[in-house]
């Protein structure tokens, strides 16, 4: 397996980082638009970095 571009790494930790923060939102019963905000935010930037890696 070859290694992930930079771009790609990036992205990972940010969706990945915005989904933690989104559950342990969950688990301390923050709003649940709070918690959803970061899970759309999650997956809105890995649409974003997934459509660029697609156009390269």
């Amino acid at each position: 397996m070859g290694k992930l571009p930079n771009s790609l790494s990036i992205a990972i930790w940010l969706v990945g980082s915005l989904w933690i923060v989104g559950y342990i939102a969950y688990l301390g019963d923050a709003p649940g638009e709070i918690v959803l905000a970061t899970f759309v935010m999650g997956l809105v930037a890995g649409a974003i970095e997934l459509a660029a890696a697609k156009s390269r």
